[in-house]
């Protein structure tokens, strides 16, 4: 990509966006052209930042190789075309293995970063004065409805060298390829049946896929959809000084060191550190005392509403806190409803976190009632997985509460009374300590029980995606990781046995080869390593590794992971072995527990093992396959096991060493949420197959 950008092209790009989106678009590529005007030095170029390859358009694709974005229509004439159409041809069948297809190292960046500044210096950049671009367009789009746009033809799109290559999984062969069939796959290149105008807005589509049946690729893309048109709305009906979309530029003054939370379990942790240690965003003792006070303070008058007493409610978050079982039966219900309060007031960062606390509010101050539903759909995109799973169970548990309004008086607009003040952040600018509250703050409060109210009454369709949003994200960059059926899986080697093979001789040579590329990540395990390496396929998952040693024979260790999952896996539901293929092959199926009322995660895979390994190692290989003998289970959404790989090896004194790579899809889930969290998950379950195997040597000394 070489500046100015010719923002006059992005209708064009983008002809499915309304007016206002494309709006904030060009304000945006506005920027990036004065930045460049100005020499502006650009932001610091991050590790995470390169998992953000993903375009709304056919026309841009991301290269990797080279970190730039580069056009691949035809149609718009583009600079170095030829030299573009040549760095989007497919890989080689030698570069698509997921190990050579890694990213660099920093080293190996490090070697050829003279090269690369030296080519960008050769290629140089393109500076403009037209400042008043943005006016000229601004004045045309009173003209232009989406119907007007020219749309440029599918021959004319299609690139010359077309980089929707096939999806290659963790070894050298074909996994995943694009569905055949139309069952509960989302479709993303609809054309839309009618354009919504004006005030036809507010009647915005309520049915379509839920959030937890995406995958990651898919709600990376949405994101990006969602954040254009969140701006659009908030920039031309919030006051220019309340617009709140300075928190998107980072400030680097001076570096904030992270709090530590050594010392605190439940209380006072953020949702991101309580997954990372138990696999959970919400405390297991929080949710069963929600549990608890679904089941037996349901008809109590006020609940949530009358105060409990300070000193057995400080007692009682001393209980939870020390992390050990609470018995809530000799428990009083006020007590507990005000320390389910307390737990989600004392988050660091608030549920509905600190940033965006204050567009939800001025959502419902000054965008238009027909525009709020998306508008809060787009900024419920935007928060972090883990809170939004914690604020559909909170929710669901509020609603059941809800249900019961005859008795205890507690519908949702009071619920939403008691409960805004504990999940939302509001601002400090208007607080004051004597007299009456400022009308300011009492009309963010005002906002604050009316958003929440919103969500209550809209629960049912608040979390699912409407079609035109699907149709508007129109990307040939998007990989569907829908597994294969077991016949088609390694077809081109033979057959699912040589593939499992192949899969086999490829960890072996990846344990060989070490730490070679692997980037390390701080544990909350000391006892259990973390590792990442990102893979280069079109997928923005990264591929885990994570090891430890076992006190256990290799064979041992093998067993426990092949049939005793529920020793280590504390949210297993179901596991069934569906079918014996061979005496060391099979095709096993799982379900894993998630908070209600999120449906659970299923998987099926086709596994095998080997135990005959030098030096008495043992490995085992699993990857998701379809299967015609599969019963689906109710309530679930179907993952994807993109790799999965153990290898055990014996390291002396009848000790083990037990590496896992891992690459899971498991919907619903941004690239954000595996980032930070999917590697420690892993470590979880490693630190749990550490522990059944831990000795206990307590006891009287002996005199021998």
């Amino acid at each position: 990509m070489q500046f100015p950008i010719d923002i006059s092209t992005a209708a064009q790009d983008h002809p499915l966006l309304e007016p206002d989106v494309l709006h904030s678009l060009y304000r945006r590529l506005q920027i990036l052209n004065s930045c460049a005007h100005l020499h502006q030095q650009r932001v610091t170029h991050t590790d995470e930042s390169e998992d953000e390859y993903c375009a709304l358009s056919d026309n841009w694709t991301y290269q990797t190789d080279i970190r730039r974005w580069s056009r691949t229509c035809n149609k718009v004439p583009c600079q170095n075309s030829e030299q573009t159409s040549k760095r989007v041809e497919s890989p080689g069948p030698g570069q698509d293995d997921v190990f050579e297809k890694s990213t660099d190292s920093p080293k190996e960046r490090l070697r050829r970063a003279g090269s690369t500044k030296f080519r960008r210096r050769r290629e140089g950049v393109l500076f403009s004065d037209k400042d008043n671009v943005l006016d000229s367009l601004t004045r045309q789009l009173s003209d232009i409805k989406s119907c007007d746009v020219n749309h440029v033809s599918d021959s004319e799109i299609t690139p010359r060298h077309s980089r929707r290559a096939r999806t290659k999984s963790f070894d050298k062969t074909d996994t995943w390829s694009h569905p055949h069939s139309p069952t509960e796959r989302v479709i993303w290149h609809k054309l839309p049946q009618k354009e919504l105008t004006g005030p036809e807005r507010d009647s915005l589509e309520t049915t379509g896929p839920s959030l937890s049946h995406l995958s990651s690729t898919q709600l990376q893309v949405l994101r990006k959809l969602a954040l254009l048109k969140l701006t659009a709305h908030m920039e031309k009906y919030c006051p220019s000084h309340r617009t709140g979309w300075n928190w998107d530029l980072p400030k680097f003054i001076r570096k904030i060191k992270s709090p530590v939370y050594k010392d605190k379990h439940v209380f006072g942790v953020p949702l991101t550190i309580t997954f990372q240690r138990t696999g959970q965003a919400l405390p297991r003792n929080i949710e069963e005392a929600m549990r608890w006070l679904q089941q037996n303070a349901a008809d109590q008058v006020g609940i949530f509403r009358k105060p409990g007493v300070k000193s057995r409610i400080q007692a009682l978050r001393n209980m939870v806190e020390s992390n050990v079982g609470v018995d809530y039966t000799e428990q009083q219900c006020y007590d507990v409803a005000d320390m389910v309060k307390l737990y989600f007031r004392e988050l660091p960062e608030a549920l509905l976190t600190n940033k965006l606390s204050e567009t939800f509010i001025l959502i419902f101050q000054y965008v238009p009632p027909y525009l709020r539903r998306e508008s809060v759909l787009c900024t419920l995109l935007l928060m972090p997985d883990e809170h939004l799973e914690v604020l559909q169970v909170l929710l669901h548990f509020l609603l059941d509460i809800s249900k019961h309004s005859q008795v205890n008086q507690m519908n949702e607009s009071n619920l939403a009374m008691c409960f805004a003040p504990s999940l939302f952040h509001y601002s400090q600018a208007y607080k004051q300590n004597l007299g009456s509250p400022h009308p300011k703050e009492l009309a963010e409060n005002k906002a604050g029980h009316e958003c929440l109210h919103y969500f209550l009454k809209n629960f049912i369709s608040l979390f699912k995606i409407p079609q035109e949003f699907l149709n508007q994200c129109k990307s040939t960059e998007i990989k569907d990781t829908k597994a294969k059926l077991l016949t088609d899986l390694g077809k081109e080697l033979g057959g699912w046995k040589e593939y499992l093979n192949e899969c086999q001789t490829n960890l072996l040579k990846e344990a060989r080869e070490k730490c070679r590329g692997w980037i390390l990540v701080t544990s909350h395990n000391p006892k259990v390593d973390i590792s990442y390496k990102k893979v280069a396929d079109g997928l923005p998952l990264r591929l885990w590794k994570v090891w430890a040693e076992i006190e256990a024979p290799p064979t041992e260790v093998l067993h426990r992971i092949l049939r005793e999952r529920h020793i280590w896996d504390p949210d297993l539901n179901s596991a069934k072995i569906v079918s014996q293929l061979e005496k060391r092959a099979e095709i096993f199926q799982y379900v894993r527990k998630r908070l209600s009322p999120l449906p659970n995660e299923e998987y099926c895979v086709v596994r095998t093992w080997k135990t005959n390994l030098p030096k008495d190692a043992c490995l085992i290989v699993e990857t998701s396959v379809e299967f015609p003998e599969l019963v689906s289970v109710p309530h679930t959404t179907r993952g994807v096991v993109l790799a999965s790989r153990y290898l055990i090896e014996p390291c002396g004194s009848g000790k083990s060493r037990l590496l896992h790579l891992s690459r899971v899809d498991t919907m619903g889930r941004t690239p954000e949420w595996y980032q930070k969290n999917y590697g420690h998950l892993c470590a979880l379950f490693i630190g749990n197959i550490q522990n059944s195997f831990y000795q206990n040597a307590t006891g009287p000394e002996s005199k021998v």
